[in-house]
């Protein structure tokens, strides 16, 4: 065998590797990306439950949360205080969604469902009177995201589900 036959055989020796090691690369990355959209949606879930734990584990702000969505301006300052920053708590975890999803962490049918859950917030009156002194805080995109787009089907609000809409008074407020 000749020296130049020698030094194909190596070239075609050294293709086969290249290729082989691109493939490995590719795959190892595609688990990379699949790690990290399993991990970003992990945090989602779990920073969006803590905050309806803490709702639903405190029956007077969870109350005070739905009648907000329907009528913040007929609240007291200190409920509007407090509000403000569930709401403001709320729509940061939709704007990490906003984000998440577009830069591919989180996949459209998941994602669907979340904007479904954002635009039926977003629509609710009462929220649409804090929103509009508070919009400033949030990036652009999103905002115009939320103000741009429309709901693809009708999802009951939390009034709706929970048909509050009179404050109950318990016991130890007679």
């Amino acid at each position: 065998m000749s020296l130049e036959e020698l030094g194909n055989i190596g070239e075609f020796v050294s293709s086969i590797a290249v290729l082989v090691s691109l493939v490995y690369l590719s795959l190892q990355i595609k688990k990379s990306t699949e790690t990290d959209r399993a991990s970003t949606y992990s945090a989602i879930v779990s920073d969006f439950g803590a905050m309806n734990r803490m709702l639903a584990s405190t029956p007077d702000l969870s109350y005070l949360y739905v009648q907000a969505m329907e009528n913040f301006a007929d609240l007291e300052p200190d409920e509007k205080a407090r509000v403000s920053q569930l709401f403001y708590m709320t729509f940061r975890d939709f704007e990490n969604m906003f984000y998440q999803h577009r830069k591919g962490y989180m996949e459209d049918e998941v994602w669907k469902g979340w904007e479904r859950l954002m635009l039926t917030y977003f629509s609710r009156e009462g929220f649409q009177t804090w929103w509009s002194v508070r919009r400033e805080v949030f990036s652009e995109p999103f905002a115009l995201f939320l103000e741009t787009q429309k709901l693809d089907r009708a999802v009951a609000s939390y009034a709706d589900v929970t048909n509050l809409t009179t404050r109950k008074v318990s016991a130890t407020e007679d």
